[in-house]
């Protein structure tokens, strides 16, 4: 089961464009940023002059200077493993993110979504026209590649609202600084259902359970120890946030400096093998002054009921997604929640104009209260102008339904709060309050 909203990216930037001015985004690409670069170069530098010193050395000396040198060509081999790097992204109207990749020999160049919930890694064939129809704009040609070998094996993927047709092959693949060997991925014929996909692909950073146990991007990143750690960060920020806190991924671990220091890492265990998925306790609206507070509760451990009972979540089983825009809950949670909001005197309706949105009559953001989330013991705040798309006469809820049993966190929640992904067993997700300028 692919989970992906892309439909809902759409609706947001529709919403956007039709409703609200926006300023175009002037993002840029910011240099990629290596530990351990500096330093390596300053001991080039002092060892270079020690060499040149005219006086003669002794043999333990040159045997020393020696054993140097080799330590050096062993730094030189090394000096794109066991680091951290990013890769920055660019936002696409909070709705998609994404960031760049080359692929084969001599490198072509593409724009990808990175995506936790799913583990495929593709881009377009040159022959795949209803891929240019669903917003694609860069085509890989295996032919023009000396690195490129099909395989002969195909395969058709389902998404939450689009449909793919795809064949595999093994490519060589760039990603920062990182060179993956003999990757093997997708490369799509077909592409049904889907519009304005802003990016040429998808970069999956799931589990290989949801890519029939080939290696996915991070396995061989680690496996060819490219990175120290099987794990990544992402690190999202606001379309209107100044580019020097430009939204990342990070490879190989975390940044703490993109972390509140007034906050503290909370870690959840991840409690399934296809899904970067964790236990949610409940969700609910509380009152600006807390006072007031209306929750769905799980029943632990539990990650699914058919218990009726008004106050009890249906699912608390809550996968963390990049790739899905909103918030997004099981359909039946998710009415029952939007009722809740009469208690805050706010009426809300399914929206004739947009399908799948929630449509409110208050357009006052002041008025509506904060959204909670407990996620394995810690309660986690989202105000309403960050769940809410405001127009001069109504408000959009930005927390969407979802027709199977599980709901997912995505960029909304992700901007909010900055998550570490750990890979290696045990499975953990981390999140702290994300830095904001």
């Amino acid at each position: 089961m692919h989970i992906k909203v892309i439909l809902f990216a759409i609706l947001i930037s529709f919403i956007f464009s039709r409703k609200i001015r926006l300023r175009k985004s002037n993002l840029m690409h910011i240099p990629l940023i290596q530990k351990g670069q500096r330093v390596q170069d300053a001991i080039k530098q002092t060892l270079d002059s020690d060499i040149k010193i005219s006086f003669k050395l002794s043999s333990e000396e040159q045997e020393f200077i020696k054993n140097q040198n080799l330590l050096l060509d062993h730094l030189d081999r090394l000096q794109y493993a066991f680091q951290i790097a990013y890769i920055p992204l660019r936002n696409s109207y909070n709705a998609q993110y994404f960031g760049q990749i080359e692929l084969g020999q001599p490198e072509q160049h593409f724009e990808v979504l990175f995506d936790t919930g799913s583990s495929y890694t593709w881009v377009a064939s040159s022959d795949c026209h209803t891929c240019k129809k669903a917003g694609v704009k860069h085509f890989f040609d295996c032919e023009a590649s000396n690195s490129c070998n099909y395989l002969n094996k195909k395969i058709k993927l389902q998404y939450g609202t689009g449909k793919a047709e795809a064949q595999f092959m093994i490519e060589n693949l760039k990603i920062a600084s990182f060179l993956i060997q003999n990757q093997t991925m997708l490369i799509l014929d077909e592409l049904t259902e889907l519009k304005k996909f802003e990016g040429d692909g998808l970069a999956g950073l799931g589990f290989d359970t949801l890519s029939d146990g080939y290696p996915t991007l991070i396995d061989n990143l680690f496996t060819q120890n490219q990175i120290e750690k099987k794990e990544f960060s992402i690190y999202l920020t606001d379309e209107y946030i100044k580019q020097n806190s430009q939204s990342k991924l990070i490879l190989g671990g975390k940044l703490d400096n993109l972390g509140d220091h007034n906050d503290q890492w909370h870690y959840c265990d991840v409690i399934n093998n296809r899904y970067w998925a964790i236990q949610g306790d409940h969700v609910s609206f509380v009152s600006k002054d807390g006072k007031k507070r209306r929750s769905l509760k799980s029943i632990q451990p539990i990650h699914n009921t058919l218990d009726e009972k008004s106050d009890i979540l249906f699912t608390s089983l809550f996968v963390i997604d990049s790739g899905t825009s909103l918030i997004v809950l099981y359909e039946k949670d998710h009415q029952r929640l939007v009722e809740y909001l009469k208690d805050f005197g706010i009426e809300c309706y399914d929206s004739i104009q947009y399908q799948g949105i929630t449509e409110c009559d208050q357009a006052n953001i002041d008025e509506y209260p904060n959204f909670e989330i407990s996620l394995c013991g810690k309660l986690f705040t989202i105000p309403p102008e960050k769940y809410l798309l405001c127009s001069f006469f109504q408000c959009y809820l930005m927390i969407a339904p979802f027709d199977q049993r599980v709901s997912i966190l995505g960029d909304l929640f992700i901007r909010e709060y900055y998550t570490h992904f750990i890979q290696e067993s045990p499975r953990k997700i981390g999140f702290i309050k994300t830095v904001q300028n």
